[in-house]
């Protein structure tokens, strides 16, 4: 364990421990809620209901990002899908090429004489 930590828990102060996980608003906002777990202080920090419309803002923010992400994600696998489509049918009008020539060319040995 980390001595810093172990420093306060032995003098029975409580550690707030919190991983990084490139998510600055959700770290500030664990923070802000571990601070203000006996209370808030008005002093001059922004109201409640700013905080909880900036919050909102930002959800919706990631949610329309993750929504375009979706979307974008989504064309490309559909344009993927269809130059696949695409590949096939090329290969197989080509197939379908090589058949015809090859019934041709046995519908001219039907001619010819067997002996």
């Amino acid at each position: 364990m980390y001595p810093l930590i172990r420093f306060f828990q032995e003098h029975k102060t409580e550690v707030f421990e919190i991983e990084c996980d490139g998510k600055p608003f959700e770290m500030f906002e664990s923070m802000r809620v571990y601070v203000e777990r006996s209370g808030r202080s008005y002093n001059y920090l922004p109201s409640v209901k700013k905080l909880n419309v900036e919050r909102e803002d930002e959800l919706i923010k990631e949610e329309k990002k993750a929504k375009a992400e979706k979307a974008s994600t989504a064309d490309a696998q559909k344009d993927k899908n269809e130059a696949e489509k695409a590949a096939l049918e090329k290969l197989q009008d080509g197939r379908l090429a090589s058949v015809r020539a090859h019934m041709e060319e046995l519908e001219g040995t039907k001619n010819l004489n067997m002996r």
